[in-house]
């Protein structure tokens, strides 16, 4: 085993261990951090939604930082945070049971 094949077992057995502690990471973890490269915090959503666009960013994560409520946003922990929370609330609003119909 060469010294390649050493440190790739290490960061997958790293990457593993992290998995376990902290579950998996959101998956718009990465595109997010793509799209808000070279952020400098606090921001605006209409600044955050520029950036993006000038990073040439998704269409989706374009609409979604700007949904975002009208605040600044310290950081990217912060904005993921608030999107994953948004999503979760619209899970629970597709999943809550609809009122029967009223009979006539």
């Amino acid at each position: 085993m060469n010294d390649d094949d050493t440190r790739r077992t290490r960061l997958e057995e790293g990457m593993k261990e992290l998995e376990t502690r902290m579950g998996t990471p959101s998956p718009l973890a990465q595109p997010l951090h793509q799209s808000l490269l070279g952020a400098v915090f606090p921001l605006s959503v209409d600044q955050l939604v520029l950036l993006a666009r000038e990073n040439e960013a998704p269409s989706l994560i374009v609409s979604l930082l700007g949904s975002l409520p009208a605040r600044r946003f310290d950081s990217l922990e912060a904005i993921q945070q608030t999107l994953e929370s948004q999503a979760g609330a619209g899970e629970e609003a597709t999943e809550a049971p609809l009122a029967p119909m009223p009979s006539r």
